[in-house]
């Protein structure tokens, strides 16, 4: 066996690796449900709620600014409503990834204490190494 063919073989078993790691991990739709389903899920449902009418006071205020109203002092408040709920809408998304992603950090943490707990043996002390 030659080098090419060691080399195309690890290739071959890292990609393997890789791929089983890919399909373990959960889904971008998965994670979502995760979060729902933690310690804020109610929360996260309120603010889904809230980010819902958010879309719809935009819908409403897009439709006002850019097709009914003709005053200027009418156009600044249904532009204003308009940024305002497009803000607020940005950070509750904002939120529910972040509460996503703390949940996949503590789901790897986890992991990575199992591995560690099986690379010690329950007798054998770290202290009594050094």
């Amino acid at each position: 066996m030659d080098i090419d063919e060691k080399i195309r073989q690890q290739l071959l078993k890292e990609s393997e690796q890789i791929n089983n790691q890919l399909k373990r991990d959960p889904s971008l739709f998965a994670m979502l449900g995760d979060a729902y389903k933690g310690r804020l899920g109610g929360w996260l449902i309120l603010m889904s709620i809230i980010a819902f009418l958010l879309s719809l006071l935009m819908l409403w205020s897009g439709y006002q600014f850019f097709f009914v109203v003709i005053s200027p002092v009418a156009l600044i408040k249904w532009g204003v409503t308009l940024m305002l709920a497009s803000m607020m809408q940005i950070a509750i998304k904002m939120w529910i990834y972040n509460e996503m992603n703390r949940n996949a950090t503590a789901r790897e943490i986890k992991r990575l204490a199992l591995a560690i707990a099986k690379l010690h043996p329950k007798g054998e002390s770290s202290l009594a190494r050094e």
